[in-house]
């Protein structure tokens, strides 16, 4: 779901669920009638929706995205990133929204008898496991399993595979390995620390500054806020971007918006004016400048050369 060609979206499927969306969705994918059910959306900064599962769920911010996730009467919202994951007993009405100006979102949604095969597969008490995913929960990610939860998301809708020898493990993975960190989860090198007072202690510069663009994607950005936000200096700012990326902040924030732009351009849902506001350039001249430049083509050329 990166927006550039090739990438391979199923139309969205008849399901279960409950639900209202409103704002800008650029993709979405759903199928809950697989054993480990899926709902992804790629959306704007506008975007909420409002869920009743009816299956448990586990709410996944990909990328640099971060969302609020409120459950109505019950619980202050809940903002995920990076860091956790969260996971909704079945049942549950739920209210996701984008906090960045693009976010994608995942919602796995195990059946009962998926969840009854990890257990035996992995001779776990059935009944714990049960339990694990009918209650609600901030759950830390280890680096394992956001490898694994990028790896099913890419399975299911990059390469789509529904049921395959790799899907099948990766369902099985997932969820053993959230009953574990559920259960047994103790504070590792290999694990984020979510404590408040040190949430960014140990994150890199570069993981700062790049959560603050993604938050700020289609706004004016300046050096100044995008130094304090990420506690460095302007001059230590541009030298980690210069060797991470060989380009300056502004270089990295306006090719990040062009990347936004092939999917918008993809949709056919928005004229090529649209698009250009919607990405935050200030005439429509100007996006189609930085789009030739970079594409080597004109955005409705680009949009044209897709549809042969």
């Amino acid at each position: 779901m990166n927006g550039t060609p090739g990438h391979k979206l199923n139309p969205a499927s008849s399901d279960d669920r409950s639900s209202q969306t409103e704002g800008l969705i650029v993709d979405e994918f759903k199928d809950l009638k697989s054993s480990l059910g899926i709902v992804y959306y790629k959306v704007g900064p506008d975007f909420a929706s409002s869920e009743a599962l009816p299956r448990p769920a586990l709410i996944f911010a990909r990328c640099h995205s971060i969302i609020d996730v409120a459950i109505p009467g019950a619980h202050p919202p809940v903002q995920l990133d990076a860091l956790a994951t969260m996971l909704i007993p079945a049942g549950t009405g739920i209210r996701l929204k984008s906090v960045t100006e693009i976010s994608h979102l995942a919602v796995l949604c195990p059946s009962r008898a998926l969840i009854r095969k990890t257990a035996k597969i992995y001779k776990i008490p059935a009944k714990s496991l049960f339990a694990v995913f009918g209650k609600t929960k901030i759950i830390k990610r280890t680096n394992w399993l956001n490898e694994i939860i990028h790896r099913f998301i890419f399975e299911r809708i990059e390469a789509g595979n529904n049921s395959n020898e790799a899907t099948a493990f990766l369902e099985t993975e997932i969820l053993k390995e959230i009953y574990y960190i559920s259960e047994t989860f103790k504070p590792s090198k290999n694990v984020f620390n979510l404590e408040a007072g040190s949430l960014y202690d140990n994150v890199p510069i570069l993981k700062r500054a790049l959560n603050y663009i993604e938050t700020h994607l289609f706004s004016d950005v300046t050096m100044t806020e995008l130094a304090k936000y990420s506690l460095a200096s302007e001059a230590t700012l541009l030298r980690v971007f210069s060797k991470e990326f060989s380009k300056s902040p502004f270089s990295y924030i306006a090719d990040r918006r062009l990347d936004e732009s092939l999917a918008l351009i993809r949709n056919k849902k928005y004229s090529v004016s649209e698009i250009s506001d919607i990405i935050g350039y200030k005439t429509v001249s100007g996006f189609i400048s930085a789009f030739r430049k970079r594409f080597k083509s004109t955005p409705l050329a680009w949009r044209n050369s897709r549809e042969k």
